[in-house]
């Protein structure tokens, strides 16, 4: 949505800022009038299909927005002025074929992305997702699928339109074909699942640690028990002399008187 050379721009801001807070306020208020036709599979000049092509009493299950799933924002949560992108969906359509005891559904989404006040031009990965549903007390899934759409937001521009074709979304019809009356195909944006894929994306990516290598086992021999060390001689203290004998005085000669 380029203009041309003479035509006059016009200011977006604070338009815009208005703008999202506003659809922030509509939650999920319908969106599919804001595109205008989305053409045959997003071909413009004729209707989209909303019939089944093969000749069957089978209904062909609707297509609606999920709730809550209704708009997007880059980053969540941010308040108006800090909006780089916000998506909202536009044209839903769907085509059915029914090939023995299976259906096959062909969907068509469309949508666009609004630059916010924080954004520019680039590049963005809308989390678009689609999911056959058989409502009810418990509701069952049966089909669903995630897609990241690039859109390339230009220079210049306030908004980019994208589009998503599923040209394969192939069930087991129920054995009582009154129950696809409360199958339903949702449509929603899930920016859960693109941060879950991300976060997986970025855990491949790291490089594994290296674990640290064993070290190497040494070889040890088996060493003798330890002797104990051998008694040094000693040396026998002597036993004591014997007192020194008491000597009696000698006998006095003959002839002299004993003392």
């Amino acid at each position: 949505m380029r203009g041309s050379a003479g035509r006059r721009k016009t200011p977006v801001w604070p338009g815009l800022v208005l703008l999202f807070a506003g659809m922030t306020v509509a939650g999920c208020a319908s969106v599919e009038s804001v595109m205008g036709p989305v053409g045959s599979w997003l071909s413009p000049g004729k209707p989209p299909p909303t019939t089944p092509t093969a000749a069957s009493d089978v209904d062909c299950p609707q297509v609606t927005v999920r709730t809550g799933a209704s708009t997007w924002q880059v980053p969540a949560g941010a308040r108006p002025t800090a909006v780089r992108y916000q998506g909202s969906l536009g044209q839903l359509a769907r085509e059915c074929a029914v090939l023995g005891d299976t259906m096959t559904i062909k969907i068509g989404v469309e949508g666009r992305v609004l630059v916010g006040p924080g954004g520019g031009p680039g590049r963005v990965e809308v989390p678009l997702r689609i999911a056959l549903v058989q409502e009810g007390p418990q509701p069952r899934s049966i089909w669903t699928k995630f897609y990241s759409v690039p859109v390339t937001v230009t220079q210049g521009t306030s908004q980019a339109v994208f589009a998503q074709v599923e040209d394969d979304l192939t069930f087991q019809l129920p054995l009582n074909r009154g129950d696809l009356q409360s199958y339903i195909v949702y449509v929603g944006f899930d920016p859960q699942a693109a941060a879950d894929a991300m976060r997986a994306k970025q855990k491949q990516q790291r490089p594994a640690q290296a674990k640290p290598k064993p070290k190497p086992k040494t070889k040890t021999t088996a060493q003798p028990p330890a002797q104990p060390p051998a008694q040094q001689p000693g040396f026998v203290q002597p036993p004591a002399a014997p007192p020194p004998g008491v000597f009696a005085p000698p006998p006095p000669p003959p002839g002299q008187p004993k003392q």
